[in-house]
């Protein structure tokens, strides 16, 4: 086979393996109809000459949409700020913004590249940076929102759990009290049931219901990693029950809570709880 030939076959096969699959090709117009319906959801207004606020249709709470005022400070600089809304919203539900509510919240957005300066969220981008900044700083004020502005009614099968739980720790002969509260590092929280700590570990327990799992699971993740870095709770076993029957728990949401919790346990194993509790309690050797 000559040279030539042999190019003419290589430059096929390679033209042959650039041709776009047929997934990828089906999934454009789906993507190319989503972003155009997308971009009317979204609305802008320019608040000075150098600043433009833009509202996403993500909600906080009393359906607040999330906005983002981003401000040119030269051609390749920028900073984005949420205006004191997030934390607002906070004050709104009922929240103190004290020193210790303000590192959590320090903490949360530090990790995105996020600062929070006299309440407000802020963040600092180059002009090629700006779209992936303005995503991250989106997602980072509604992590903040959900962690504070979780839906907070107690949902009518997440009580029904409470009997289950108490029977298994009866069945084990744990004596636990109920409605009791731990202390984090910065904030206090409130458990469904607490086995004290008697020549063994102590083990809380909450039971974790609602429809918007993912906002759940992100909240008590944050709970537990609180109450994980206080000295006080090293003898302390955190056990969460997740109520399959109310929402649909994702495999990622699944994980966001047993990455964190000494236990995650899903409702619908109400058989094995007796044994995972004991295991949970019994003293290391």
């Amino acid at each position: 086979m000559g040279a030539k030939e042999m190019e003419h076959r290589d430059s096929r096969k390679t033209a042959k393996a650039a041709k776009p699959s047929r997934n990828v090709l089906a999934s454009k117009p789906i993507l190319e109809r989503y972003l155009r319906e997308y971009r009317k959801l979204l609305s802008a207004k320019s608040v000075e000459n150098r600043s433009v606020t833009i509202s996403f249709p993500f909600h906080l709470a009393a359906n607040h949409r999330i906005e983002i005022t981003a401000t040119e400070l030269d051609k390749d600089h920028y900073v984005l700020s949420d205006a004191a809304r997030t934390l607002g919203e906070v004050q709104d539900a009922g929240y103190s913004l004290t020193s210790q509510m303000k590192d959590r919240i320090e903490r949360i957005a530090g990790a995105a590249g996020l600062t929070v300066k006299d309440d407000h969220l802020t963040m600092e981008s180059s002009a090629k940076a700006l779209p992936a900044s303005m995503q991250r700083f989106l997602e980072t004020a509604k992590m903040i929102g959900d962690v504070y502005l979780v839906h907070k009614n107690r949902i009518e099968s997440e009580s029904s759990l409470i009997p289950h739980i108490r029977r298994a720790l009866d069945s084990k002969h744990l004596l636990y009290r109920e409605k009791e509260k731990l202390r984090g590092r910065i904030e206090v929280h409130s458990f469904d049931l607490v086995v004290p700590p008697n020549g063994h570990p102590g083990l809380a327990i909450g039971v974790v219901s609602g429809q918007n799992t993912h906002t759940l699971a992100t909240s008590w993740y944050f709970k537990c990693d609180d109450i994980k870095h206080a000295e006080g709770n090293r003898n302390v076993k955190l056990a969460l029950v997740y109520d399959v029957g109310c929402g649909t728990w994702s495999e990622a949401s699944r994980s966001i809570l047993a990455d964190k919790a000494d236990a995650a346990i899903p409702s619908d194993s109400l058989r094995e709880m007796p044994q995972r509790f004991q295991s949970l309690v019994a003293t290391s050797h």
